[in-house]
């Protein structure tokens, strides 16, 4: 799970002409299935306030930097993107002083460091949770309720998983892990997906395996969304929690670290079984940059997520590289036998031609 821009985009200009349109209840079917085909159409006819305008165009300038950017080859194309995603996100602050999304996103463009980024997150994060409660404190209305109770509280949540993520990247890696228990605390759903950078900083930590059994308990109500994964899991037992890709990475770096090597490899065959294309993802290890919107909006239990989870694994794929052997965990995935042996020579044409032969943790 992940938030979604475009979904929540929809659902704050649908709730804004419930409130035009005086409709109650709030669970109106009909006009909610009208209200959100005229979003498909055309978003721009429900536009009519400076905060609809500023979230939508938060949700331009994701569509931009989250979904496209990535997949952009020339330097030229992803300069000309990212001054489309400053003018969207600089608009977007001009016009709703309120928008955090925005102001953490710009900030984020044009940040020089992760230590930057982590010190602004961190100096402005009360302001930011004192905006949540104030909508909540001021909301007078059933529309401004449910606004405030669900919606309004999401940017303080993408604030505190942004934060977490950057810590861990910085190398905080206790104090990500406290963020993180933190939002879970505030939303134990988790759609913000910080429960991912808990189990990452967890391993970067070297805590016993049960350790992250433990976290996974205390928070089931994040992990309840994984249900795609567990048709692919026939032997887990019932009312059992699978196991995500940051959780089996997050379990197979501590087996490796521990010189576990025979646990590490049956770690990595499941992670093997689960995805179908994993031996490529394994091979290659691509790195992408950082959702700046929140977590990139994924499926449950697809080759996606496993890409994106070795991407923001990187911190632990490099453990030990640029040792005289390189003997890195990235290299020790890369190059085991269940991996090389799953690579077809049309794999390795492919990956080669690519520059995948080079790999390691993101290289």
């Amino acid at each position: 799970m992940a938030f979604d821009p475009r979904q929540e985009d929809c659902l704050r200009l649908v709730l804004s002409a419930m409130k035009r349109d005086r409709i109650y209840p709030l669970n109106d079917a009909a006009y909610i299935e009208r209200t959100m085909l005229a979003y498909q159409n055309d978003p721009a006819s429900l536009i009519k306030t400076d905060r609809d305008r500023s979230f939508h165009l938060v949700c331009l300038a994701t569509e931009l930097i989250d979904y496209q950017m990535p997949f952009l080859a020339s330097e030229d194309e992803i300069n000309k993107l990212i001054e489309r995603v400053e003018r969207y996100l600089t608009e977007a602050v001009r016009i709703d002083e309120h928008n955090w999304d925005a102001k953490r996103m710009l900030f984020t463009v044009q940040s020089q460091s992760d230590d930057e980024l982590v010190k602004y997150l961190l100096d402005n994060r009360s302001d930011v949770a004192a905006e949540a409660k104030r909508l909540i404190d001021e909301a007078d209305d059933p529309y401004a309720r449910e606004f405030a109770n669900d919606l309004g509280q999401h940017p303080y949540q993408r604030w505190l998983a942004s934060l977490a993520s950057r810590q861990f990247i910085a190398g905080q890696y206790r104090c990500a892990l406290a963020t993180v228990e933190e939002c879970l605390a505030i939303a134990p759903l988790d759609w913000a997906g910080v429960r991912h950078t808990g189990m990452l900083a967890l391993a970067k930590l070297e805590v016993d395996r049960a350790e992250l059994q433990e976290f996974r308990a205390r928070h089931a109500l994040a992990y309840q969304g994984l249900v795609p994964f567990a048709a692919n899991q026939p032997n887990a037992q019932a009312g059992s929690q699978p196991l995500d890709p940051w959780s089996l990475i997050a379990e197979m770096s501590l087996a490796y670290r521990a010189f576990d090597y025979e646990g590490a490899t049956e770690t990595l065959r499941e992670i093997l079984r689960l995805f179908p294309h994993a031996p490529q993802t394994l091979f290659v290890q691509a790195e992408f940059p950082e959702g700046m919107f929140s977590r990139v909006h994924i499926m449950p239990g697809s080759d996606d997520e496993l890409v994106v989870a070795l991407s923001e694994a990187t911190p632990l794929l490099q453990e030990g590289m640029g040792t005289p052997d390189s003997a890195s965990f990235a290299l020790w995935i890369a190059e085991h036998e269940l991996v090389q042996a799953a690579l077809s020579e049309q794999d390795l044409q492919m990956l080669e031609q690519m520059g995948g032969m080079a790999t390691g943790g993101g290289a």
